[in-house]
């Protein structure tokens, strides 16, 4: 976190919602700090959390869209909705029952390394492509691992480092939870959320970078109304 002032501004404003509210033990992460703190942006990337429903948005535009709409309660942070074609708020892709990505809560640990591992079934990973906001086919992503590494002290766009958590989300994988074809991670810091997101695609046996997208660290207080004409 590279603005005090707006560290300020979080704090105060945690305090008095819901989602903040002592959730997790004093020696543990709130994953949701990581994920989505609240009335920040970070080059472009606007944190939209709304406490009294458990969402929260992604928001990738200042439009108000494209975006990922994800929720969260006291055990899990859950992936929900993501865009389908970022020029059309009204195509998105919708799991069925939001997966859980992590726990809420993950104690902080000793050293880095795994943090946490969540599998799902193929009829788990099931989801809806909508190319209009009644019309949509029903596909699967198969078997998927979702993990948590870290801390490790990164830096991304500027010269100080931070301690960071990674989301590793792996699917298409076979029975076994290996050779998953797909993975994104997600470099996560604590009060500035998303700062880094990877695609990768598996190759010959090895993870080959398809995509990246980089956020600055340092944060700005702002908002943005999220675009949604389906819901």
């Amino acid at each position: 976190m590279k603005n005090p002032a707006l560290l300020l501004l979080l704090l105060i404003a945690s305090c008095g919602t819901t989602s903040f509210a002592q959730t997790c033990k004093s020696n543990q992460y709130d994953m949701l700090a990581w994920m989505a703190p609240q009335f920040a942006t970070a080059n472009g990337h606007w944190n939209m959390v709304y406490p009294t429903t458990g969402t929260f948005y992604w928001v990738k535009g200042s439009n108000g869209y494209p975006w990922d709409v994800d929720t969260f309660d006291a055990n899990y942070v859950y992936q929900s909705i993501t865009e389908e074609d970022w020029n059309n708020a009204s195509t998105y892709k919708q799991f069925v029952s939001a997966i859980p990505w992590m726990p809420r809560c993950i104690n902080v640990p000793t050293a880095s390394g795994k943090l946490s591992s969540i599998t799902l079934t193929p009829e788990q990973s099931t989801f809806n492509i909508h190319s209009s906001c009644s019309s949509y086919t029903t596909q699967n992503l198969n078997y998927v691992v979702n993990e948590i590494w870290g801390p490790y002290n990164e830096s991304f766009g500027d010269s100080t480092t931070e301690p960071t958590l990674v989301l590793s989300y792996r699917y298409a994988c076979d029975s076994s939870y290996s050779n998953c074809m797909y993975k994104e991670t997600f470099a996560l810091q604590e009060n500035a959320g998303l700062v880094q997101w990877t695609l990768y695609q598996l190759d010959g046996g090895k993870y080959v970078q398809q995509n990246q997208t980089t956020h600055s660290e340092t944060l700005q207080a702002g908002s943005v109304m999220p675009v949604h004409p389906c819901w």
